[in-house]
C-alpha cells in the first residue's frame, strides 16, 4: 500500500493539472485576431464621407482643422472628427462571407445602405460598402474597396461610423474657462446676479468668490458656473443672422476673463424667447444655439441660491 501512495499522488496531480489546462484554455486552438481592414494616419486624410440613403455628410481637414462642408456648414465639436477616423481604422472583418460573388445584390451591396469613402492627401481613396443585416443579429454584410469579397462586419463597427450631423456638431452655446473666468454676470428677463472672483491668483476651485455680498468658496463656485457652461441644444444651430429680436435679448451673460499676463478681455451672449426655446449667441458670433426655456431659468434662479457657510 505505502508503494501505490507516490503512484496515487502522481495521478492526482496530473489530473488537476489536466484540469488547470483545460480551464485556461490550453488545449483550444486561439482564434486570430481580426485585423483592421485599414490604417489610415489622421493627418494624411484629406476629406471624408458619410453616405447613408441620399443623406450625404462630408467633412475635410486643413492644417489640422476640420470643417463639415455637406449638407452645410456646422461649428464643430474637439472629438468627434478625427475621433470617426479612428472608427474608420477600427472596422474589422468578422469572417469572410463569399470570395467572389456572382450576385452582390443578395447581400444588399448594389445599392448599400452606407458608405463611408475617405480620401487621403495624395488623392487615393478607401470605400467600406455596408448592405444587408446578416441572419445572425449583430452583424451586416460588407465589402471593402475594389475587393470582390463579401464579408461579416460587427454592427457596432457601422453604428460608429453611421453619424449624423448632431453627432459632430458643437452643442454648447456658452464657453467658460474656468481658470480665466473672474466674473460672470447673468440678467434673465431684468432678474441679475453676478459671481465674481476674489482671490485672482488662486486656482478657481481654491479662490474665494463672491455671489453678490456672500462669501462662495472655490469648490461651491463651480456650482453657479456650471449652470451655464453645461447648457446643450438637442437641435441644428443657425446663423445668429437669421434670429430675429437679438438686438433686444431677454438673457444676458457676460464672462470677464483675464489672461496669465492680466490682459482682460469681456465676452457676451444674448438669448432671445422663442416659444419654449431661448436662441442664444455670443455677440459677433457667427452661432445661435437653442436651449429650453427651463435650463435658462434653472441658470437665472442658481443665483438665488444663498452660498453654502465656510
Amino acid at each position: 500500500m505505502k508503494r501505490l501512495i507516490p503512484t496515487l499522488v502522481l495521478v492526482v496531480l496530473c489530473i488537476a493539472g489536466f484540469w488547470y489546462a483545460s480551464n485556461k484554455d490550453f488545449f483550444r486552438e486561439k482564434k486570430p485576431e481580426a485585423q483592421s481592414l485599414v490604417t489610415v494616419k489622421k493627418e494624411e486624410v484629406a476629406s471624408y464621407t458619410i453616405k447613408s440613403g441620399d443623406s450625404v455628410i462630408e467633412l475635410q481637414q486643413k492644417d489640422g482643422k476640420w470643417t463639415m462642408t455637406k449638407p452645410s456648414p456646422l461649428p464643430l465639436n474637439d472629438y468627434s472628427p478625427a475621433g470617426w477616423v479612428d472608427s474608420f481604422n477600427g472596422a474589422t472583418k468578422d469572417k469572410s462571407v463569399d470570395a467572389n460573388p456572382t450576385d452582390i445584390a443578395q447581400f444588399g451591396l448594389d445599392k448599400p445602405a452606407h458608405e463611408f469613402t475617405v480620401t487621403l492627401t495624395n488623392g487615393s481613396k478607401h470605400t467600406l460598402s455596408i448592405g444587408n443585416p446578416v441572419a445572425v443579429q449583430g452583424f451586416f454584410y460588407a465589402k471593402f474597396d475594389s475587393s470582390p469579397e463579401v464579408f461579416q462586419l460587427a454592427e457596432a463597427k457601422v453604428t460608429a461610423l453611421a453619424k449624423q450631423q448632431m453627432d459632430f456638431m458643437d452643442n454648447s452655446p456658452i464657453k467658460v474657462n474656468y481658470e480665466q473666468l473672474r466674473s460672470m454676470t447673468v440678467d434673465w428677463k431684468g432678474q441679475k446676479w453676478t459671481l465674481t472672483k476674489t482671490d485672482t491668483d488662486k486656482q478657481s476651485y481654491e479662490a474665494n468668490w463672491k455671489l453678490g455680498d456672500a462669501v462662495v468658496k472655490g469648490g461651491d463656485a463651480s456650482q453657479y458656473l456650471d449652470k451655464a457652461a453645461f447648457l446643450t441644444t438637442d437641435q441644428l444651430v443657425k446663423k445668429a443672422a437669421d434670429v430675429k429680436g437679438l438686438d433686444a435679448p431677454e438673457l444676458k451673460v457676460e464672462l470677464k476673463d483675464a489672461d496669465t499676463a492680466g490682459k482682460e478681455t469681456v465676452s457676451v451672449y444674448v438669448g432671445k424667447l422663442d416659444g419654449d426655446n431661448v436662441w442664444i449667441a455670443k455677440q459677433g458670433g457667427e452661432w445661435a444655439y437653442a436651449i429650453p426655456v427651463t435650463g435658462i431659468q434653472e441658470l437665472s434662479d442658481k443665483g438665488k441660491e444663498p452660498p453654502k457657510a465656510p
